[in-house]
């Protein structure tokens, strides 16, 4: 069953199971597919007079849909080995690129008059990734763990307080891009820390 992958024993077979359930874990719980959930929670769950389906969409067109075809196109010119950009270098350009398409939502957000919480959580993004930015000129931290850290606060102020949940989701993900040789145990546990504890203090104190 097993031939084609040249499998001698089990430990084998037990490493290329964690190898592909961690690539699992890091496609569907990336920061591209949790900045849209965790803005839908937020906007669904908010009383507004403002189209919640307009806030929605402003709210995934910066985080998720422009940041999503940046990375085709940068693939398509070859400036990317892979989607998920494993090299460091790779990821400085569209850091930039990605904290100027956050501004914008933030500024469109806060001209509607979006909730302080949801334009809060905009410019968590916007802001923390221009400080990852500055980070991943020297050093690699795990975007990944930087895209959930801030959105578990975000949802954590409104009501969606599951710790265990939003506990194994971490530990989940940091393990997974541990797996995969994408990060070491203290990039995933920097910006795991670095997103929480920002996300913490800009919306205490600028927005809640």
């Amino acid at each position: 069953m097993y031939s084609d992958l040249h499998l001698e024993n089990i430990s084998d077979l037990v490493i290329y199971i964690l190898i592909k359930l961690s690539q699992i874990i890091s496609t569907v719980i990336n920061p591209l597919v949790v900045a849209p959930i965790t803005f839908g929670l937020l906007i669904y769950h908010d009383q507004t007079h403002i189209p919640r389906h307009l806030l929605f969409f402003i709210s995934i067109l910066f985080t998720a849909i422009l940041p999503f075809f940046t990375i085709i196109y940068y693939k398509k010119l070859g400036k990317l080995s892979a989607y998920d950009a494993p090299l460091r270098q790779e990821r400085i350009e569209l850091l930039v690129i990605a904290a100027i398409y956050n501004a914008i939502g933030f500024i469109l957000l806060d001209h509607l008059g979006a909730s302080q919480l949801i334009k809060g959580l905009m410019f968590c993004y916007a802001f923390n990734t221009a400080i990852v930015w500055g980070i991943t000129i020297y050093w690699k931290i795990s975007i990944h763990m930087v895209g959930i850290g801030g959105p578990i606060i975000a949802l954590w102020f409104s009501g969606f307080d599951h710790p265990i949940i939003m506990g194994v989701i971490i530990i989940l993900v940091g393990i997974a891009r541990i797996i995969l040789r994408a990060h070491t145990p203290a990039q995933v546990i920097t910006g795991t820390i670095f997103a929480m504890v920002l996300a913490y203090v800009e919306l205490t104190l600028l927005f809640l």
